[in-house]
């Protein structure tokens, strides 16, 4: 068996003292360097947070900056549409007016050429266009030819003739287009009117004829009353 020996420790009256001053020491050493350490951690965070306020407050400029020049693209952008599309409808109304140029021209030169059109009024260049919706494009030119060419008022009369329901119909062009309101239209031409619009025929309408009357403002009968096959053109 081993025989333990017993330690004995002297006890001296200053060992406590010094003890305890050295865990003072730690302690104060500690508490200084954690204050030290915290102080240095929070004044780099501070200068952090100053940074990052910063660089915020220049990111919103930015982008105030940003959503202003949008605001401004967008409206040029819109103004640029507008602008675009004003010059299309320009160019639109402009070909329509070269086109309408371009029928009166030939016109007078076939008034000019045509030594056998009847004097008086008359109409001619009938013509029929169907339309994809089941409407019908029409179109005629109102001439007139006297001794002395003067600007002068007409009034012209147009009926399409046609069977429904296995008889006779006679329907007025205010029944069939939505843009004349009455008949007699009036027109004032010197040489020639260029008359068009759509009609839309009643169902169970089968047209056959387009008739056609002018005649002067103070003539009660028609100088001119004519009639044309329904037949359109391809």
């Amino acid at each position: 068996m081993i025989e333990r020996k017993p330690i004995v420790i002297n006890y001296r009256p200053g060992q406590g003292y010094w003890l305890i001053g050295g865990l003072v020491f730690v302690v104060m050493v500690s508490l200084f360097s954690g204050r030290y350490w915290g102080s240095r951690v929070f004044d780099e965070q501070m200068l952090e947070k100053v940074s990052l306020e910063v660089r915020a407050a220049e990111l919103e400029a930015q982008l105030t900056q940003s959503n202003r020049d949008l605001s401004r693209i967008k409206l040029s952008a819109e103004v640029d549409a507008v602008a675009l599309e004003n010059t299309r409808q320009e160019m639109i109304g402009l070909q329509r007016k070269m086109y309408r140029r371009g029928e009166e021209l030939k016109l007078y030169q076939e008034l000019l050429q045509d030594n056998n059109q009847p004097k008086g009024l008359s109409v001619s260049d009938f013509n029929l266009v169907a339309l994809d919706d089941g409407r019908f494009k029409y179109r005629w030119v109102a001439r007139q030819k006297t001794v002395k060419m003067q600007t002068l008022s007409i009034y012209s009369h147009m009926w399409v003739l046609g069977t429904q329901n296995g008889e006779s119909v006679s329907l007025g062009l205010e029944s069939l287009d939505d843009q004349v309101k009455k008949q007699p239209a009036k027109l004032e031409f010197k040489y020639f009117s260029i008359n068009q619009g759509i009609v839309e025929l009643p169902e169970g309408f089968e047209p056959e004829q387009v008739r056609v009357t002018l005649r002067y403002t103070w003539m009660k009968e028609a100088q001119s009353d004519q009639k044309f096959n329904w037949e359109l053109e391809e």
